[in-house]
């Protein structure tokens, strides 16, 4: 708070004031008291009324100036109340009040939303468990009942349970950190984990895998890891060309390890490339395939950064995609705490 701020604010009081010794001198002067006496009077009025506005000046300066140090300060803007100390004036002593009443509002709500986002992801969770049990009665009656029509069900079926598995993924995706069980594993069997699922309509896509120098150790969370690889393979097959190849190569650096996922299909536009973590980004190849919904990779990403871990896309249009994870040594996720 600034001197010329602080009198603006009070420019009605200063000119009471002036007005007031102005009446005193008058009538002092009217009824012929000494000259001397009349500025001594003045004088002592003057002083204290100086004391007074300065004595106000400096407390409200230091409330507010604190109070906007600590706003500086605080990431957390709303708990501004609870740490402000209260002050000496009536003013900002009913703004501190009402500060203290906002904070406890505003925790009240953030608790609520939480309780309301909990509740829901909880009962996501035990509608995708629900929904698996048909899924998988449906496909085994499709098994032993094959035929072309069951076949194109199967499809749809298996459709259907990537769906099913992006919803659990999004509802956990807030606080999935939870359910972490980091491990060590080989990234040999997280791609085979993935391919588990999606092995059937990659040979239908007429493709094949080719993997090189897989055996590689990390440590990760196998089901989300397995969970990232397998929508990277499922958007490979649906932007797939002729001859569909689809290889996981291994390299290791100092810090990390890196598992390349290529394939040789339609590729992504330069344009496009930039925004395909975005929630809901289909892009040019989106708009040309009705399937796509814009969430596999956005989820793929936010996984990844989850488990302090890294994911690129390089891609030319025409010329197909490269994935690329940074699995981070186990020493890094340790001092990450996972």
């Amino acid at each position: 708070m600034k001197v010329k701020d602080y009198a603006a604010d009070h420019i009605f009081s200063f000119i009471c004031l002036i007005v007031s010794g102005l009446l005193v001198f008058g009538l002092l002067w009217l009824i012929e008291i000494p000259i001397v006496f009349i500025f001594f009077v003045e004088g002592i009025l003057f002083m204290a009324f100086l004391c007074a506005f300065l004595y106000d000046y400096l407390r409200r300066r230091k409330f507010y100036n604190q109070l906007w140090e600590i706003l500086e300060r605080l990431e957390e803007k709303t708990l501004i109340g609870e740490i402000l100390v209260q002050p000496g004036f009536l003013d900002g002593q009913i703004l501190d009040e009402i500060l203290r009443r906002c904070n406890k509002y505003q925790n009240d709500r953030v608790a609520d939303a939480k309780q309301d986002s909990q509740e829901y992801r909880e009962y996501l969770d035990s509608w995708v468990h629900e929904i698996k049990t048909p899924i998988a009665a449906a496909r085994l009656i499709v098994e032993n009942n094959k035929n072309p029509a069951t076949l194109r069900i199967d499809d749809e079926l298996r459709r259907i349970d990537g769906f099913v598995e992006q919803v659990l993924y999004y509802a956990r995706s807030a606080a999935v950190e939870k359910d972490f069980k980091v491990e060590r594993t080989t990234l040999q069997a997280l791609v085979n984990s993935a391919l588990k699922t999606y092995s059937k309509p990659l040979i239908q896509a007429g493709g094949r895998p080719v993997f090189n120098g897989l055996d590689v150790p990390v440590c990760a969370d196998t089901k989300s890891c397995a969970f990232v690889i397998g929508q990277i393979i499922s958007n490979s097959i649906k932007y797939h060309a002729e001859n569909l190849q689809v290889s996981f190569s291994a390299y290791t650096e100092q810090n990390a390890v890196r598992l390349l996922i290529s394939d040789n299909g339609i590729g992504i536009s330069s344009s496009d490339l930039p925004r395909v973590f975005d929630k809901g980004f289909t892009g040019d190849n989106g708009r040309k395939y009705s399937k796509s919904t814009g969430i596999g990779l956005y989820l793929c990403k936010k996984l990844c950064n989850k488990m302090n871990m890294e994911i690129t896309i390089q891609s030319d249009l025409g010329q197909g995609t490269t994935v690329i994870l940074f699995f981070p040594q186990e020493s890094y996720l340790q001092e990450a705490g996972l």
